[in-house]
């Protein structure tokens, strides 16, 4: 074997090295995208789920007002009964 078969011989196997130490370098990047993407994704899973709670609250924080309000204004009613002069009938 002369020396330009042996420097490529040790240019062929280098070249087979890089390729393959590139492709789990890629790989692992790969693999850590997909991982975050996967929890990006869960977390806006999680956040979907807690803006509908957070909506049914609101309804039912609405509803309490709107209770609150018919009986505030059935007071209010009952006060203005009570408070008038009652005239007596002749």
């Amino acid at each position: 074997m002369n020396v330009f078969e042996a420097v490529a011989f040790i240019m062929a196997v280098l070249c087979i090295a890089s390729v393959v130490i590139v492709e789990r370098v890629l790989g692992a990047m790969r693999g850590n995208r997909r991982a975050t993407l996967e929890q990006a994704e869960q977390r806006a899973q999680d956040l979907l789920l807690r803006v509908g709670e957070l909506e049914r609250h609101n309804d039912e924080l609405r509803q309490q007002l709107e209770w609150t309000r018919r009986l505030m204004e059935a007071q209010d009613r009952l006060l203005r009964q009570l408070e008038a002069p009652t005239t007596p009938r002749i």
